[in-house]
């Protein structure tokens, strides 16, 4: 059995945080405070930078620092709920860019994770590390939406996620913008010079547009302290932030298969490029989240014990699920996955109940909230071996299933979000 719950995910990364804004529209209120540590209900707005990077796995944070570090450092040290800081001053202003560069002697590793240490968008940077590193030496970023584009200008892209311009910041009305979180890989920084003043935004990211920087394209709540009136709103900001994620469970937990239910069927799925999602997924799974559901995915995947593929492979077809979802606002709360032929007698292969078990522990969901949905015999016998309301869609092999009377579910329907309508939209 194995489990690619999100949080889990693989063996961490290290970001790079960007702190060492001279923050000129708020020092008057700031005083003697650096940008990042611009208080926020009494703790200072880096601290929620710092949660998230933790709470996506990060194991070390390189605080990129100049105008007041030593505030930071005091206020920080060299720990963070488990995450290792380390602290990279820079002498004089260098820019975003020069920054980077001078603390990449620090990273000892092929690719980073860099966030602004006074904006943030609320979003799971587990599933946006994940699909970077489906291609680790590609540059990449996130583009967020938001109803007004124009203070920030909007990131225009291709039909493969690729950025083709940076707009100005003179176009109003809603728009995809910069959300100023990326995915580098060291070698672009290794090509700056060092300890030379130099700009992420102005001057390296217009160049990368031509190299395929890639966009991680998303709907997610979004702030930048940069102006007076953003910050004083920044209290409401991850006050609604923080509802949106604890959102409450009691409605229950969705299970859902993933070939055939969620994506396409294909034969033994191993290239995120053949990830397509089937109609009626994303407004049924957007239904049962606004009503309280939390999402899980359990799947069979032999192909892994057969020797088709492995399991770098599912992490990357995963990745990419997770990423098209999530670029329709929705984010699964978990994927479990069984690795083995069926001939291996291992107790995680649907209709086995031990994946839904773990699911179910590990979220806290009891069982009798459950629903089970699936198109094959096994997910819907999977439920009833649970004792768990089932239901059938005629996606993928459904149809089959329904004809033969393989199995008895207690709703079949011809999507997902046709059984959104039966049960959280009547």
């Amino acid at each position: 059995m194995a489990s690619d719950r999100l949080h889990e995910g693989d063996s961490g990364f290290t970001a790079m945080v960007l702190a060492g804004g001279l923050g000129t529209r708020l020092r008057p209120a700031l005083g003697d405070r650096p940008k990042a540590l611009a208080p926020v209900d009494g703790e200072p707005f880096l601290l929620h930078v710092l949660d998230q990077l933790a709470a996506a796995g990060c194991r070390r944070a390189i605080l990129c620092t100049g105008h007041l570090a030593e505030a930071i450092e005091r206020e920080f040290g060299g720990d963070h709920d488990g995450m290792e800081l380390v602290h990279s001053r820079e002498p004089r202003p260098l820019g975003t860019a020069g920054a980077l560069r001078r603390a990449l002697p620090r990273l000892g590793e092929p690719g980073v994770l860099v966030v602004n240490g006074d904006s943030y968008v609320d979003l799971d940077l587990r599933q946006f590390v994940a699909w970077a590193r489906t291609q680790p030496n590609v540059p990449a970023l996130v583009a967020v939406t938001v109803p007004d584009a124009g203070r920030y200008g909007a990131v225009q892209c291709d039909a493969d996620d690729r950025v083709t311009a940076f707009g100005e910041k003179s176009a109003r009305g809603p728009g995809a913008i910069n959300a100023g979180v990326y995915w580098l890989p060291a070698r672009v920084l290794a090509l700056l010079p060092p300890d030379t003043p130099c700009s992420l935004e102005r001057e390296v990211l217009p160049v990368l547009v031509g190299s395929g920087l890639r966009a991680f394209r998303c709907e997610a709540p979004f702030l930048d302290i940069g102006v007076p009136e953003a910050w004083a709103a920044a209290g409401a900001f991850f006050a609604a932030c923080a509802r949106r994620r604890t959102r409450a469970p009691s409605a229950g937990l969705l299970v859902v298969d993933r070939d055939g239910t969620l994506i396409d069927e294909r034969h033994y799925l191993a290239d995120p490029a053949g990830v397509q999602l089937l109609p009626g997924v994303v407004d049924g799974l957007r239904a049962f989240a606004a009503n309280g559901y939390r999402i899980a995915v359990v799947t069979n995947q032999s192909g892994i014990g057969r020797g088709y593929f492995d399991e770098a492979a599912l992490q990357a077809v995963h990745a990419e699920l997770c990423r098209q979802l999530a670029a329709h606002g929705v984010v699964l709360d978990g994927i479990w996955h069984c690795p083995h032929r069926p001939d291996e007698g291992c107790r995680c292969r649907k209709p086995n109940p031990q994946l839904l078990e773990h699911a179910l522990g590990e979220l806290g969901v009891p069982r009798e909230r459950c629903l089970v949905v699936g198109d094959k015999a096994c997910d819907i016998d999977l439920g009833t071996r649970l004792g768990v309301r089932t239901a059938l869609v005629r996606t993928g092999y459904g149809t089959g299933t329904e004809r033969d009377g393989l199995c008895a579910p207690d709703v079949v329907v011809d999507s997902l979000f046709e059984l959104a309508q039966r049960e959280v939209l009547a």
